[in-house]
């Protein structure tokens, strides 16, 4: 694990590029360090006014005093130079943030200069950050080491705000320009941060370089981290998974689609990741993930007021009918919140305080002439029990309700209610009251189903926070087989694929029998006389993937000269050299089980509804090994088809301990046999009568 507490607490910084020009970036960065209030030694390096001017250095090597940190923006193509002389600097220098950009995001030249940058900082052990970087804040060592500068302005308080709040949560972000608008944004809802780090091209310090450093970070609860790529994806895994089981991770992924990944390898020069392998990692790691940047800000909002949810029983008091059922509807709807049944003691107690027209279930009710009073005995009431429970307060802006008066009382019960949030729907009416409960540390969100997606993605992960997972390595499995004859045979043929009998021999070795069948490559290798029928003929090529695109399988085939037309027809229209024969199956539900090595993350199983239009349905879920029996058949859970597996309406169930025994074995295969790189087991039949499974077509690649 790398050292990068003097990196980003420095006592002294260097800047390479600094300028007494006002527009220029070096002096930008001099002005912010400045402003912010940091007490530290800043040096000057520029030889353009070493000589003209006494501030300034001609290069790192004349300093001769610690330099914690470095501060690079001078064009690309003098940064591997100018780095490369500074380790000639005694006392040693470290720690570099290259803000400069004109590296791998412009193309091959750029490439070149950041592979060099790589090259340095490996060689020499220095800690780079960047390129293409915005740079760091620290707001409580007061430190702005960016080019980006707070609004100085003051708030409806009238108190100045030209720095950046402390805070719980770090910001971590591949994309500067992000990092910046989430800054701007944070100001506006009076959110601090702990650290707000911005990693651009990540030439030598990437995500888990960071995430390490923020896990042992004491004043950083949660972290919110924006990525376009993941390089190392079992470095990430792992470090991830660390943090994750400490301090809630909050990722918002770009890339996921092919419009998103061709605006990536333009920005940053990134390879990008499937959607679905992501999103079956993060949840593997308990990682909480955003789909979108309004849902990374309201978790952000959320964690900068809260705790993280304790329990999943949420209380909902509103005074209005139509916000409540809507907030009913989305619990309803939740896997990880439901409803707190309220207790028919304090039942009692609440008809006390109000009307008989309110509603004293949960939703509590207090309805529309509510005064701020009604809010005051409520929550009362509800904090003598529950202070534990997750709660929202919702208002609307009626003609008897006190918006000002009832931000008051609720900034009052703050403390009492730790995992706390408001929703003052409106507009004019409420921007004062919201105002004050921003002011006063209460998230406040437009409506309920902004503030319950955040609530519900955070008490599921503390839900599953004692359950997370870990990714699979080669050396989390241990190994049966030393060697595989068969599949290095296969390699040395230089085959890209197994016949049906070397894929039989491998599975049958894994404890899993394939349907019974005859591989032949003419008529005369094949009793046609003895075999029974009804029977499927179908080609055994390695250059034949999908059968029915090609017209290479017949089915239902009666008598001996049916199989003769079948054969003759499949070879003249696909001239295969290799045929398989097998008994008509009887029909049953028709499942896929896949496997792939992802390239980042290394093997992940694909589980679902199979057949012909499995591409088309997409019904499947990705799992992620290491695996359990019973992760598999929870896992299953997710799928549309899961009422029939499950028995539906009154049908008998199927089988799932079948498919669970196929994919562990799947999951030994690839660990014990690294040169395999995707398996296809379609279709896999279950019966619900008793009959076992039926494995149809499977074949290995490498």
């Amino acid at each position: 694990m790398k050292n990068l507490q003097k990196l980003f607490n420095p006592k002294s910084i260097a800047i390479v590029g600094a300028s007494p020009k006002n527009e220029k970036l070096g002096y930008i960065l001099a002005r912010n360090i400045l402003s912010g209030g940091w007490r530290g030694k800043l040096y000057y390096v520029n030889p353009k006014y070493s000589r003209n001017k006494s501030a300034y250095l001609a290069n790192l090597n004349e300093i001769r005093k610690p330099v914690d940190l470095v501060l690079v923006v001078i064009p690309a193509p003098f940064v591997n130079q100018a780095i490369e002389e500074a380790t000639l600097a005694r006392p040693k220098i470290e720690n570099f943030v290259v803000i400069s950009a004109g590296f791998k995001e412009i193309g091959k030249e750029g490439q070149k200069l950041e592979e060099g940058l790589e090259n340095i900082a490996k060689k020499h052990k220095l800690n780079i950050l960047g390129p293409n970087c915005l740079g760091f804040i620290n707001p409580s060592q007061k430190l702005n080491a960016t080019f980006t500068q707070p609004q100085f302005k003051k708030n409806g308080f009238g108190q100045a705000s030209g720095k950046f709040k402390p805070g719980k949560i770090a910001i971590v972000s591949q994309s500067g320009a992000l990092a910046v608008a989430l800054l701007d944004w944070t100001q506006n809802l009076s959110v601090g941060f702990s650290k707000v780090i911005s990693i651009g091209n990540k030439a030598a310090l990437d995500e888990c370089d960071i995430l390490n450093f923020l896990a042992a970070d004491k004043k950083t609860e949660a972290v919110a981290l924006y990525l376009e790529d993941i390089k190392d994806g079992q470095k990430f895994a792992e470090t991830a998974g660390k943090i994750a089981s400490q301090k809630p991770l909050i990722v918002i992924k770009a890339g996921k689609n092919r419009a998103g990944q061709k605006a990536i390898s333009s920005h940053t020069g990134s390879l990008a990741q499937d959607e679905g392998i992501l999103e079956a990692i993060f949840e593997k790691l308990n990682i909480v993930e955003a789909k979108t940047i309004e849902e990374f800000q309201n978790l952000i909002l959320y964690l900068n007021a809260d705790k993280i949810p304790a329990k999943k029983e949420i209380i909902i008091l509103t005074n209005a009918g139509g916000p409540g059922v809507l907030a009913s509807d989305f619990i309803g709807n939740s896997k990880s919140l439901k409803l707190l049944k309220i207790p028919s003691g304090m039942k009692v107690e609440l008809k006390k305080y109000l009307p008989g027209s309110a509603s004293v279930e949960n939703p509590i009710d207090i309805i529309g002439d509510a005064a701020p009073e009604r809010y005051k005995n409520t929550l009362k009431i509800i904090s003598r029990k529950f202070a534990a429970n997750p709660l929202l307060v919702i208002l609307t802006p009626q003609s008897q309700t006190d918006p000002e008066n009832v931000a008051r009382i609720l900034k009052a019960y703050k403390r009492k209610f730790p995992a706390f949030a408001a929703v003052f729907m409106g507009g004019a009416k409420v921007k004062t009251a919201a105002e004050s409960l921003r002011q006063n540390g209460i998230a406040n969100f437009e409506n309920p189903e902004e503030a319950l997606s955040a609530i519900e993605k955070l008490a599921k992960y503390n839900l599953q926070k004692k359950k997370a997972g870990f990714i699979f390595r080669q050396k989390d499995i241990q190994l049966k087989l030393k060697t595989n004859a068969i599949i290095q045979s296969v390699i040395q043929e230089k085959r890209k694929m197994l016949f049906w009998s070397e894929t039989e021999k491998i599975f049958k070795s894994y404890g899993i029998r394939l349907a019974n069948s005859i591989s032949f490559e003419n008529l005369s290798g094949i009793n046609l006389k003895k075999i029974t029928y009804p029977r499927v003929l179908k080609t055994d090529d390695p250059k034949i993937i999908h059968r029915w695109d090609k017209k290479a399988v017949f089915l239902g085939i009666q008598n001996e000269k049916g199989f003769r037309h079948a054969f003759q027809k499949i070879k003249k229209t696909t001239g295969a050299g290799k045929f398989l024969a097998q008994p008509m199956a009887k029909p049953g539900l028709g499942m896929i089980v896949g496997l792939k090595r992802d390239w980042s993350f290394g093997p992940v199983i694909v589980v679902g509804w199979g057949g012909t239009y499995t591409e088309i349905f997409k019904d499947r879920v990705i799992l992620v090994p290491p695996l359990t029996a019973d992760e598999i058949k929870n896992q299953l859970q997710k799928l549309k088809i899961f009422p029939i597996l499950s028995g539906f309406r009154g049908e008998k169930k199927y089988n799932l301990d079948e498919i669970a025994k196929i994919v562990l074995a799947l999951q030994e295969i690839v660990a014990e046999n690294p040169d395999v790189d995707q398996i296809d087991i379609n279709p896999v039949l279950l019966y619900n009568n008793g009959s076992k499974y039926q494995i149809l077509d499977a074949k290995i690649y490498f």
